[in-house]
């Protein structure tokens, strides 16, 4: 019931619950008594500790496993006076825990979302150690019980990871397009619903990625190596396939820079924004996540290739280097930037 009432109830659930107060009057009177404290007005501690629902549901229990000395008749009335009663303390009970734990995750179907908007990041430290650096509009799940028996995330967006090694429990990235399995090592996923591809760059130890588009092919990658997965292209909201001229994945090599041994894939982590060899088209996403805008391309520059490295630079500044190189003008209007 409470479960119903905060709209968590799944289809085969309501026609247990329905099936259940049709057979028995006296479930029925529940249903109706929960019904009733629904309606009503509920205060509650939100700092309210197990152990005083604990202590609560433990009285509870005591009065409804006390024996009757003698049959009583009972009205109607006064039948759902009691269930009430224990339907009051069951659901305040349930309330109070629902709520004590609702800060961070919901009850038994509890998960941690760690989120970011465009033009921030952040980073974190998991359960088991593994450190992680979100890009901006990125949004990484894992479910409460991580590093209990298993170490799984979902990711959409990018992310930099820096996992922990533990043998006996590997450590997933879960993506639309792919999954990325690894026991301990650095890596960087980036996969946004809005791009043509999906990438994984390893700079140290192994990993295993298993294609999903690819009739679960897994490719092994070692150090320095990154793997480019093509999405199925979001049309209008529809998913399109893969038209059959283009690669289902490439699998690159890639150098470090010279100077700090970091790769081009990872700069941002530095909070640098670098591009190498990037059309106006594949950019302007970049830009949007970095700076927290909406790029309306309104002409194309079309073969030109840009590269850049950039530090604590300006949009302005951004763009002025690119109109140097591709020859376009642009205007910004508030938090929009029109190229043309």
């Amino acid at each position: 019931m409470v479960r119903k009432k905060s709209g968590e109830l799944t289809l085969d659930e309501q026609l247990e619950l329905s099936a259940l107060t049709r057979s028995s009057a006296d479930h029925s009177l529940l249903a109706e008594g929960m019904d009733e404290v629904f309606a009503s007005s509920l205060s509650y501690k939100k700092n309210i500790d197990n152990d005083t629902v604990n202590e609560a549901l433990k009285l509870l229990h005591q009065k409804m496993h006390q024996p009757e000395t003698m049959p009583v008749p009972i009205s109607k009335y006064r039948k759902l006076k009691v269930w009430l009663a224990a339907a009051s303390v069951i659901l305040i009970a349930g309330l109070a825990v629902f709520y004590y734990s609702q800060t961070n995750t919901a009850l038994h179907q509890a998960a941690n979302i760690v989120s970011t908007k465009k033009g921030s990041k952040t980073d974190l430290v998991l359960p088991d150690g593994t450190k992680v650096w979100v890009n901006a509009d990125t949004k990484l799940t894992y479910d409460k019980e991580f590093g209990n028996n298993t170490r799984e995330v979902t990711l959409t967006g990018e992310a930099y990871f820096d996992v922990t090694k533990d043998p006996s429990r590997p450590f997933i990235v879960h993506t639309p397009t792919l999954d990325v399995k690894v026991l301990g090592t650095a890596f960087n996923v980036r996969a946004y619903p809005n791009e043509a591809n999906t990438q994984t760059t390893l700079l140290r130890g192994a990993v295993e990625v298993l294609l999903k588009n690819k009739k679960h092919e897994t490719i092994m990658l070692e150090p320095n190596e990154k793997i480019i997965v093509q999405n199925e292209v979001p049309v209008n909201g529809v998913q399109t396939a893969i038209p059959k001229k283009t690669k289902a994945f490439e699998l690159l090599n890639i150098a470090a820079n010279k100077k700090d041994t970091t790769v081009v894939e990872t700069e941002w982590v530095k909070n640098r924004l670098v591009f190498e060899q990037e059309k106006i088209e594949s950019l302007s996403p970049v830009l949007e996540r970095w700076y927290n805008v909406t790029i309306e391309l309104r002409r194309s520059t079309g073969d030109i290739l840009y590269t850049g490295t950039f530090e604590n630079d300006s949009l302005e500044d951004v763009l002025a280097s690119l109109k140097a190189v591709g020859g376009f003008q642009y205007r910004i209007e508030k938090d929009k930037v029109i190229i043309y």
